[in-house]
């Protein structure tokens, strides 16, 4: 998919229009437009935003394999991380696309718990 299908696509998840999108970032619904389009592409700084807005890794955004960091707040050397195939990163994305019934049922059957804050 491309940048402007993945943020359409995440957009909707959240149930959000193109003017609500838009505001949650200080831009126009004309802009989120322009972005799902592929008329223009978001700045780097509002990819990171959308990034954590969408709680997703920035290469999962843009379509792309890239670095997966177990912890937030990942060293600066990249100690606490490991590098994602591409095939990784489709199952990746796969899972973002299911609902968070289906999200919930595969943490259950891979035995993985978030940390209670």
């Amino acid at each position: 998919m491309t940048l402007g299908q993945e943020i359409k696509f995440y957009r909707k998840k959240k149930g959000l229009t193109q003017t609500e999108f838009g505001a949650v970032f200080g831009m126009s619904k004309q802009a989120v437009y322009s972005w799902e389009t592929g008329l223009y592409a978001p700045d780097i700084s509002v990819l990171l935003k959308m990034a954590d807005f969408f709680q997703i890794p920035i290469c999962m955004l843009v379509g792309r394999p890239g670095v997966y960091c177990r912890d937030q707040e990942a060293t600066a050397d990249h100690s606490d991380c490991t590098f994602v195939s591409k095939k990784d990163s489709r199952i990746l994305q796969a899972l973002h696309y299911l609902s968070p019934e289906e999200q919930q049922a595969i943490e259950i059957l891979l035995h993985i718990h978030e940390k209670q804050s």
